[in-house]
């Protein structure tokens, strides 16, 4: 299977972290990916200078970026309402990657979470989800940011609490179910490749 190609030339890109070297990797990373517009700095204080000089397309911004944490950071740029970065895609670059850290990355308004260190493949992998599956921005009195939710698989009651939310019918249950005999033996048809 290819991965989707997405143009990453014309962008201007911000690395907002501490260590200048994990900086190098992601701007070698980006150029390779034919980025030539790549920025970095070292605080928040730098990102809020840089984007009130220029625009930028995409923040890759570090969790602990001093002096208060990335994850304040993106909550700021998202909750400030004349900001006209309000909805630059952000990834948070996290060396801790537990469900809580995501969750209060996607809670801060937070695009995406990419482990440090990262690699070539998972940073193109997030970009291209980001340009090519975008999601709808949610402005709540508590958030604003893009929908928390990746997929939608029905909603409680079927009716989702969003004005832009629609009724979603679940079918009812029609005949019997499949043995776990059939379910294990439809799962190992897939694993080794059977019709």
């Amino acid at each position: 299977m290819s991965r989707p190609t997405i143009n990453l030339r014309d962008l201007v890109v911000l690395i907002a972290d501490p260590s200048p070297y994990l900086s190098m990797i992601a701007h070698s990373i980006l150029r390779g990916f034919g980025t030539n517009k790549v920025l970095e700095v070292r605080n928040s204080m730098g990102v809020v200078q840089t984007l009130s000089a220029q625009k930028i397309d995409i923040l890759l911004c570090d969790a602990r970026l001093p002096p208060h944490g990335g994850l304040s950071l993106t909550k700021a740029i998202r909750r400030k309402v004349d900001n006209e970065n309000r909805m630059i895609p952000i990834l948070v670059m996290s060396n801790d990657t537990r469900e809580t850290t995501i969750r209060q990355a996607r809670d801060a308004g937070a695009n995406m979470v990419i482990a440090k260190p990262m690699s070539p493949a998972s940073l193109y992998d997030r970009l291209a989800w980001i340009a090519l599956t975008p999601r709808q921005f949610v402005d709540a009195p508590t958030y604003f940011g893009p929908d928390r939710r990746f997929k939608i698989e029905g909603y409680p009651g079927g009716v989702g609490r969003r004005k832009g939310d629609h009724i979603v019918d679940v079918a009812k249950e029609e005949g019997p179910s499949l043995a776990q005999d059939d379910i294990d033996n439809l799962f190992s048809a897939a694993r080794f490749g059977k019709d």
